[in-house]
């Protein structure tokens, strides 16, 4: 704990005194991480908007803003590979899933999503689709793709919106070119 006060510029005492240990500074990191996703994803206008602008303004948000913290994709999967022990009940993220899982269920309860979507496998499928490219870098870069640059973060969250309504509407959603449609 010395050594992280120290390297964060605080007397060696700092960490200790907010946090019994490591594991406990470490689940408040991952917890401010998680408090920002909600927070920007509720800003995107999730109540007033259509489902398809809501979703299209979402996967927008969380692509950037995984884009712009490289060190909170590669907290997470380290967390991951580890077996996730430290996200296990940590109430932000359970915020997190909970603040857009109840918009899912209610968009399926209406009839806007098909019946056999689960929301719960529609949010899981979403959060994949926004960081394999991230996680999985020399594959995205082996398929030609710049990460890093701006008109790949813009085309994929075209990919992202078109795959997930298209397989929650059931194709309700933009229609292809002619181009796409004929190949």
């Amino acid at each position: 704990m010395a050594e992280i006060g120290s390297g964060a510029g605080l007397s060696v005492g700092a960490p200790a005194y907010f946090f019994r240990s490591k594991e406990e500074l470490y689940r408040a990191v991952l917890g401010r991480a998680f408090d920002e996703t909600s927070s920007l994803l509720r800003g995107s206008g999730m109540r007033e908007a259509g489902f398809e602008e809501v979703l299209e303004a979402g996967v927008s948000a969380y692509i950037d803003f995984l884009a712009e913290r490289p060190n909170f994709v590669w907290l997470l999967v380290r967390e991951f590979l580890e077996g996730g022990r430290h996200l296990e009940g940590l109430p932000e993220h359970l915020a997190a899933i909970g603040a857009h899982l109840p918009r899912l269920v209610d968009e399926r309860g209406r009839g806007r999503l098909r019946e056999e979507i689960d929301p719960a496998h529609l949010l899981l499928s979403a959060i994949s689709l926004c960081w394999f490219p991230l996680i999985a870098t020399p594959l995205t870069r082996d398929l030609g793709f710049e990460i890093d640059s701006d008109e790949f973060l813009r085309a994929r969250k075209q990919q992202v919106t078109e795959l997930l309504l298209r397989g929650a509407l059931g194709g309700r959603g933009r229609r292809p070119s002619a181009e796409v449609v004929s190949k």
